[in-house]
């Protein structure tokens, strides 16, 4: 669970190592598994980096490698990656393992054959015979079988999957190849049955497939256990069939998720589907909670202690991908599965993961002890921790195992210096109640990740993770570096969240939008034209709510005077800064001032000169409605407010021309420019206010208008004939 979107959908290569070969190579597996336990029972990050260099030293030859020693050394890495001390140690562990991958555990029971739910990939091809774009879906089954793990608990899971796809064009066959592929290899071990090309006239040929390659988002410190592979399937034809069929099987015997299942799966993708199909084959005795949109009701079926539940959907239309679109659950057809039906159950099955990793060690009780001696109010407790945090803990995200869904201790995150969104929330959680705060864990599924009925709970549904403190009513985001208490992210505001307190009581809430008196930026420029054209300006931009976060996170990294400049460039390209300061960029002052002092060339030709009318630089036409039409609602985000205030001196003799003032008052927003002239004096005045709401499709040319209307109204100038 991370701020951004992480995986969807899981495959795996696995790939074997001849006989001939493995049998002439010199067993590593149980000096594998020494340094496993030499790097767990240590706590020198020196000795650490050691042990891993002697790692990589046994398997410098990966190909090399018996299935013995790929074995222990998947095993090994998948043990040690949780308790990497830094990012570089993790990517090395994950490069390591991706470069060795195990093969197929010997004694693996047979694989379940499952005609009866595939299709046979010609005939399939021949009874759709009207082709539905360049590329089309014939088929997306998946079935998954459902058992007891080794302990007699629920969930083990092992899936069939079988796509198959139909190649209707030129176009259609340059956008298929290649496919990247993933696998959660912690967790999952795969048997491939068929990767190939179906020609039309009967021949076959197989897909060319990649090394594995570990997942490295290193641009957002983001690091997975799963690995991706790159698919070739080499000269695609209008007429073929790609067909690819494998088996995902666990890599333990033990359900890490204690008796836990959940899939959510969309039913409506990219590309145009003839057939989308569910199965699910799970014990009788076990209890499965299905929430359906836009779907028919299953067939259910009773076999001996299993029942067998198959959810169809045939023709159904590509999704349209526009910008600013809500995730796919939010209109479109889908199913959500889970071992847990009810909101009681959530919270004191989450609350059991959750609670063991926010006990405190003594580092972190001292820091509790020194901010309760403070003798503060309940809002300076949060405060005070909420800074200690962001303070201490730098976002680096290691997803591996159960990790993607269950914080790590706070101890460990504590002793690394690092974590992902979910560590911060459970270490502001864990502090908080220390100082006597009562807090709660909250995962968030975000606004872009569309909505879920609310009566579907799992972990898979969450995109992130925060704090809570009821009694202030207020979500602290750990992820927000450089906010004060309040100052949300725009993409947590309007989320919805589940909170989990330290009893297990679950609760589903809605995080609040800040008004726009909070959220909003102000403006104000004193400004002296001369004879020649020539501005002097004095301005003074005052950042308040989430918008304060971001420019003190600007203020610290960037040139203030240059930043500016390319700003006011877009409008005056003679801008000169002459002088810039940021005041107030603490965290206790609230708000940011960024005060400018420059001037600008402004004339054109002899004796006229054009000003703005606002320098607002939204654009809102470019930036939410370019499309004449939409097919997907306009999921609007949070902006701040803008209120704007320019103060010219004219010189004598000038006259000017004034625009109209404008009053756009919408469901979608506000805009307001007024003009004043008196005397050598001249005053402009703004006000721009948006909505951070959902457009529906039937009123987005509204919508359009309204934004065309208020970039005509914000990008007006005055024109200025000098005496």
């Amino acid at each position: 669970m991370t701020r951004r979107y992480v995986l969807a959908g899981v495959l795996l290569f696995a790939t074997t190592v001849p006989a001939a070969l493995s049998a002439a190579t010199v067993g590593h597996a149980q000096d594998i598994q020494n340094l496993e336990l030499q790097f767990l029972g240590s706590r020198s990050s020196e000795q650490r980096r050691h042990l891993v260099a002697e790692l990589k030293s046994l398997v410098t030859t990966p190909a090399a490698v018996s299935t013995e020693d790929a074995a222990a050394l998947n095993t090994a890495v998948f043990a040690m990656l949780p308790t990497a001390d830094t990012a570089d140690q993790a990517q090395q562990l994950l490069q390591l393992a991706a470069a060795t991958p195990a093969s197929r555990p010997l004694g693996a029971s047979p694989l379940p054959a499952d005609a009866e739910f595939l299709v046979e990939a010609r005939r399939a091809a021949q009874s759709a015979r009207r082709l539905n774009g360049d590329m089309e879906a014939l088929a997306d089954i998946r079935i998954d079988h459902l058992r007891k793990d080794s302990l007699g608990r629920d969930g083990l899971t092992s899936a069939h999957i079988q796509q198959l796809w139909r190649i209707n064009s030129v176009q259609g066959a340059r956008s298929f190849s290649p496919r990247s592929v993933m696998y959660a290899s912690m967790s999952e071990t795969l048997i491939m049955v068929h990767a190939r090309i179906l020609k039309p006239d009967g021949r076959e040929s197989e897909a060319t497939v990649s090394p594995d390659q570990p997942v490295i988002e290193q641009g957002s410190s983001m690091y997975f256990d799963s690995r991706s592979r790159d698919v070739h399937f080499a000269q695609l034809e209008p007429g073929d069939l790609v067909e690819l069929e494998y088996h995902l099987l666990p890599a333990s015997d033990v359900n890490p998720w204690a008796g836990y299942y959940a899939r959510l799966d969309l039913f409506r993708d990219s590309l145009p589907t003839r057939l989308r199909r569910r199965v699910v084959i799970a014990p009788r005795s076990l209890a499965l909670y299905a929430v359906e949109r836009g779907l028919r009701a299953p067939v259910v079926r009773q076999h001996g202690q299993e029942t067998t539940r198959i959810w169809e959907a045939r023709d159904i239309p590509a999704q349209a991908f526009e910008a600013l679109s809500p995730g796919a659950s939010a209109d479109g057809p889908y199913l959500h599965l889970s071992t847990i039906g009810t909101l009681g159950e959530f919270g004191l099955w989450y609350s059991r993961i959750l609670e063991p990793g926010l006990v405190l060690d003594r580092d972190l009780l001292a820091v509790a002890a020194q901010i309760r001696e403070r003798n503060l109010t309940t809002s300076q407790k949060v405060q005070a921790v909420y800074e200690n945090v962001q303070r201490s803990t730098r976002y680096i995200a290691f997803e591996f195992g159960i990790h993607s869904y269950q914080p790590y201790p706070v101890t460990t995150v504590e002793r690394r210096g690092f974590g992902d969104c979910k560590d911060k929330a459970a270490m502001i959680v864990a502090l908080l109640r220390a100082v006597g705060v009562p807090a709660e864990f909250a995962m968030v599924r975000t606004r872009s990740a569309g909505d879920v009925a609310p009566e579907a709970f799992s972990v898979q549904l969450y995109n992130h993770a925060v704090a809570y403190v009821p009694e202030l009513n207020l979500f602290l985001d750990g992820t927000a570096e450089y906010a004060a208490l309040g100052e949300l992210p725009p993409d947590d505001q309007g989320a919805v969240a589940m909170t989990v307190d330290a009893d297990g009581r679950a609760t589903r809430r809605t995080v609040p939008f800040s008004s726009p008196e909070s959220n909003r930026i102000t403006r104000e420029v004193r400004a002296s034209l001369d004879r020649v054209g020539r501005v002097e300006f004095q301005s003074q931009t005052r950042f308040a709510g989430y918008f304060a976060a971001e420019q003190r996170r600007t203020c610290e990294s960037n040139d203030l005077a240059g930043s500016y400049r390319a700003t006011l460039a877009q409008f005056y390209p003679t801008v000169k800064i002459a002088h810039a300061v940021a005041e107030g960029t603490a965290r206790a002052s609230r708000e940011v001032d960024l005060k400018i002092e420059g001037s600008i060339d402004a004339a054109h030709g002899e004796r006229e000169v054009t000003l703005r009318s606002s320098l607002n630089t939204a654009g809102l036409i470019r930036k939410y409605a370019p499309e004449r039409t939409r097919r997907n609602p306009v999921l609007v985000p949070v902006t701040p407010s803008e209120h704007e205030v320019f103060d010219y001196d004219l010189p004598d003799g000038a006259s000017a021309e004034l625009p109209p003032d404008t009053k756009l008052q919408t469901p979608f927003g506000s805009v307001q420019v007024k003009y004043v002239r008196t005397a050598n004096k001249l005053h402009v005045e703004t006000y721009t206010e948006l909505a951070p709401l959902t457009v529906g499709t039937q009123d987005y040319a509204a919508f359009r208008a309204f934004c065309r209307a208020a970039d005509e109204a914000l990008q007006r100038e005055v024109r200025i004939v000098l005496p």
